[in-house]
């Protein structure tokens, strides 16, 4: 588990690109990191360049590199993802959703940090610390995650190299509707950014369970 660090950081949202990008209609950077992130949709191969900076995404502050859409009740989100190049143990990259674009908003992701750990993390209110659980790992590898979102209830998977994705766990957060729904980049230090491929990506809702509306 990470050690609690709060930072100076700047409360603010810089808004990138909008329009069409595979799956969502908006990316750019949250929380204003010093360098700026990118994203781009390779239509041919079905694949996400994105590269992002930022100090982390913890605490009570988030500085990422951010591509979304919005969405409303259940989902199932899923992407395959690998780091280019070398960069910090902590750097992460995964599947978020969240409330705003605020840098402290309430969120929930599932990533997979630099070294290869995997980690659940959200923050179930607006300026709220960031929780998290980290689970055993074996070293950075190609990684398939999968979230799902019934409700208040998210559950997430995990598979390396091409294996069958496993359960990890779940957790409760209330997030409302509209939700943003995205793939989230940070390189976990102010002065360097990374790139991360994202392949296989789907976003689906989902009907509500039998009996519920």
């Amino acid at each position: 588990m990470h050690k609690l660090l709060v930072l100076p950081l700047l409360a603010v949202s810089v808004y990138g690109q909008g329009g069409k990008i595979g799956a969502f209609t908006n990316s750019g950077d949250v929380g204003g990191p010093a360098i700026k992130g990118s994203t781009a949709f390779d239509a041919a191969k079905g694949q996400y360049r994105i590269t992002g900076a930022g100090a982390n995404i913890w605490a009570k502050e988030d500085q990422f590199q951010y591509v979304w859409r919005e969405m409303s009740g259940n989902m199932a989100v899923t992407a395959t993802l690998e780091f280019l190049g070398e960069g910090f143990e902590h750097r992460k990259a995964g599947i978020m959703l969240r409330q705003t674009l605020d840098t402290d908003s309430p969120y929930i992701d599932i990533v997979v940090h630099g070294n290869g750990m995997p980690g659940l993390q959200w923050r179930n209110t607006k300026g709220d610390i960031t929780n998290a659980v980290d689970f055993p790992f074996d070293g950075p590898a190609k990684y398939r995650l999968k979230l799902v979102r019934q409700g208040s209830a998210v559950t997430v998977w995990i598979a390396r190299n091409g294996a069958e994705l496993k359960e990890l766990g779940h957790t409760q957060v209330q997030l409302g509707n509209p939700v943003m729904v995205g793939l989230a980049v940070c390189s976990h230090k102010a002065d360097a950014s990374d790139t991360v491929i994202f392949s296989d990506v789907s976003v689906e809702p989902l009907a509500a369970p039998a009996g519920k509306k």
